[in-house]
C-alpha cells in the first residue's frame, strides 16, 4: 500500500498509530501525521499514574495526548491524498504498490509488465507522493509545537509510552476523551 512510501513521512507516527490505536481513526493503516492549527487540549487535572514513574508530568501527557490525535489526523488526510495522487496518475493503488516493491526488490515480478505510460505514471506519482510526504511532516511538526512541545521533548515522551504500557494506556484515554463516544 502507500504505507512504504509514507514510512518516510515519520516513524514516530507510524509507530504512534500501531501502538495507540483510536476510535476515531479509520480502518486504514495510515502513515503521517499533524496539523499546525488545533484547539487547545482539554485538560486533565487527574496525574496520570503511570506519568510520575517515567518523569512525565500530566500536563505533558495531556499535550503530547493531542499533539498525537492531531498527527493521526494529518496521517489519514495524508493517506487519503496520496491514493488519489496515484489514481490521479491512472494506476491502481496494487498496481502501483506491485511495481514499487519491484523497483524495491529486483526478485518481485509484476505479474504483468510495466509498460512505458505505466512506468511514467509511477515516476510521476512518486514525485507527488514524496511532495505529500514532505508536506505531511511539516504539519506533524507544528502540532507538536503548537501543543507547546519541542519535537526532542515529544520524542522522549513517545519512548517512555512506548516502554511504558500503563503509560500507553493512559494515552490512548487521552486521545478517546478527545475524540468524544
Amino acid at each position: 500500500m502507500m504505507k512504504p512510501i509514507l514510512a518516510g513521512c515519520s516513524l514516530l507516527a507510524l509507530l504512534a498509530i500501531g501502538s495507540l490505536p483510536v476510535k476515531a481513526q479509520s480502518t486504514k493503516p495510515a502513515p503521517s501525521p499533524a496539523p499546525a492549527t488545533s484547539p487547545a487540549p482539554t485538560q486533565n487535572t487527574a496525574p496520570a499514574p503511570a506519568a510520575t514513574s517515567t518523569n512525565v508530568s500530566p500536563d505533558e501527557l495531556q499535550k503530547f495526548a493531542s499533539a498525537t490525535k492531531q498527527m493521526l489526523a494529518i496521517v489519514n488526510d495524508t493517506e487519503n491524498q496520496m491514493v488519489q495522487a496515484v489514481q490521479k496518475q491512472g494506476l491502481t493503488e496494487a498496481r502501483f504498490n506491485e511495481i514499487y516493491q519491484s523497483k524495491r526488490n529486483p526478485n518481485a515480478k509484476p505479474a504483468n509488465q510495466i509498460t512505458p505510460k505505466e512506468e511514467e505514471s509511477y515516476k510521476q506519482a512518486v514525485t507527488q507522493l514524496t511532495q505529500l510526504q514532505k508536506d505531511a511532516q511539516v504539519k506533524m511538526d507544528k502540532a507538536v509545537e503548537a501543543q507547546g512541545l519541542q519535537t526532542d521533548r515529544f520524542n522522549q515522551i513517545f519512548a517512555a509510552v512506548q516502554k511504558d504500557p500503563q503509560l500507553r494506556q493512559e494515552v490512548r484515554k487521552l486521545i478517546q476523551q478527545h475524540t468524544g463516544p
